[in-house]
């Protein structure tokens, strides 16, 4: 039988650190949508509640009217004052070495401002005595009251910018209504998309390089901070996210990159498309092509880096499907 002529290489495996590439895109590591929780008419903020407004962490940028709502709650601290005045003179008799303490806790209640928390009552029987004056029931429910009352003002939780608004000054706000998106400004960190077959050699701590598209296009480098164990049934690829501190990247921007993976010391790469049935290829053996199987160790853009064979082992280098097998073969250049 005529020997077919195919492309051969030596297998030589020596030390090979596998890199994936990839298309990202820069976007925000904080961001979040504005809800109300609350009814009322908005106020507005510190600052124009419009989009591309900047603030600082704590800075308010919602205020809806609360003025219904906090006159409930102060009539609720005076009638929990009225009630704790009205057990003091029981207190004085019964349980006299608690009396001092709930004197002062009463001339710090303000009905303007929430309220401290209970003196602590180790006694079983002065407890009790609590219960059954409903004191425990009546503080937790205006707790319930202030913690309500404070969803009437939101603030920044760190330094961004509103990236979107939903509602102007004087409108009318329903609990559950988005009123807008909120972008950090401080952090950004890379979203690439990395094959299904390529992402299990992607792993935490790998190191990035990514580098911008244009004219004046710049190299940054990164570390992968986190990765989706879910795989993208559409596209059939993983989510991956990198870390790239650069002020100078700005979200929405588009890049290409690599991902810096292992070292592997006994390692050998070929192109991806000489194997079959994913990990087996041609090698000669007696002047015929045999199929043997490899272990994959990572993938390297088109190519792919194995293990697994005997060093000097000759490996058929171009595509050949299974039916190629005990084929008598001879070396081809390329031309």
């Amino acid at each position: 039988t005529e020997a077919s002529p195919v492309l051969m290489v030596t297998y030589s495996p020596g030390e090979i650190e596998s890199s994936i590439f990839f298309t990202g895109r820069v976007i925000p590591f904080e961001q979040f949508d504005i809800y109300a929780e609350v009814t009322g008419v908005f106020e507005g903020s510190g600052r124009s509640f419009k989009t591309g407004t900047a603030f600082k962490q704590g800075e308010i940028f919602i205020q809806i009217n609360s003025e219904e709502e906090r006159q409930q709650v102060q009539a609720a601290r005076y009638d929990f004052a009225a009630a704790i005045s009205q057990l003091l003179p029981d207190i004085s008799i019964d349980y006299s070495e608690y009396y001092d303490e709930w004197q002062t806790y009463l001339d710090q209640i303000d009905a303007t401002e929430p309220l401290q928390p209970l003196p602590e009552v180790t006694d079983r029987q002065f407890r009790m005595y609590l219960n059954r004056q409903n004191i425990f029931s009546r503080f937790s429910s205006i707790r319930q009251q202030e913690v309500r009352l404070s969803k009437f003002t939101i603030r920044a939780p760190y330094d961004g910018v509103l990236t979107d608004h939903r509602v102007n000054r004087g409108a009318l706000v329903q609990n559950g209504q988005m009123l807008g998106q909120f972008t950090g400004s401080d952090r950004l960190e890379i979203e690439a998309s990395v094959p299904a077959r390529e992402a299990q050699f992607v792993s935490v701590g790998d190191q990035i390089t990514v580098q911008t598209s244009g004219i004046n296009s710049n190299t940054y480098s990164g570390t992968v901070t986190r990765k989706n164990a879910l795989v993208d049934p559409g596209t059939q690829s993983v989510k991956v996210y990198l870390d790239v501190s650069n002020t100078e990247l700005e979200s929405g921007y588009y890049l290409e990159g690599k991902i810096s993976g292992r070292v592997f010391t006994d390692a050998f790469k070929i192109h991806k498309d000489i194997l079959i049935r994913d990990n087996e290829l041609f090698t000669v053996q007696n002047e015929r092509a045999m199929l043997s199987t490899v272990e994959l160790l990572s993938s390297a853009g088109d190519s792919m880096i194995i293990s697994g064979l005997e060093p000097g082992t000759v490996i058929v280098d171009e595509f050949r499907s299974a039916a190629f097998e005990d084929t008598r073969v001879t070396r081809r250049e390329e031309q």
